[in-house]
């Protein structure tokens, strides 16, 4: 009996995992493989970075550094965002603030969600004081469907 609930058992993970692999099937064309980052919706709906005549629009050119300024105790960026996308979008975005002498904070971005061809300006500040002469940087950029 034990062995008939063992086998069974041993059955069942084989299928789950079968099913959890995709049993070897190919994705269709027009969708991201397993574990690929994905451009659709949670309903499928696409949220690909497609700009004007379908081709790819680089996130990072949506974000744009208009000011980086000294202020009392933390920098400030100014930051302005456009969706280039045709679909509504979330953007999150990390600024890099560095001096000549190498010391470096960062401030961050976050908008839930922007219109196709909204633009947005905003000031942020750094989490830490640098001192001296500034420059900023986009490192990190990312655009997700909207909530």
């Amino acid at each position: 009996m034990r062995a008939r609930i063992r086998l069974a058992g041993l059955i069942a993970g084989v299928a789950a995992l079968t099913v959890a692999c995709g049993g070897g099937e190919s994705a269709p064309a027009d969708q991201a493989p397993s574990g690929a980052p994905s451009s659709r919706g949670p309903a499928g709906e696409d949220y690909g970075d497609t700009g004007q005549a379908g081709r790819e629009t680089p996130v990072a050119d949506d974000v744009e550094v208009t000011g980086c300024a000294q202020t009392a105790w933390s920098p400030k960026v100014v930051v302005k965002v456009t969706n280039s996308t045709s679909r509504p979008q979330r953007y999150a975005a990390t600024v890099t603030i560095s001096n000549p002498g190498g010391d470096s904070t960062e401030a961050y971005f976050a908008k839930n969600r922007l219109e196709p061809g909204q633009a947005v300006t905003d000031e942020i500040m750094g989490s830490g004081p640098v001192a001296g002469e500034l420059t900023c940087e986009v490192t990190e950029a990312k655009r997700l469907p909207p909530k």
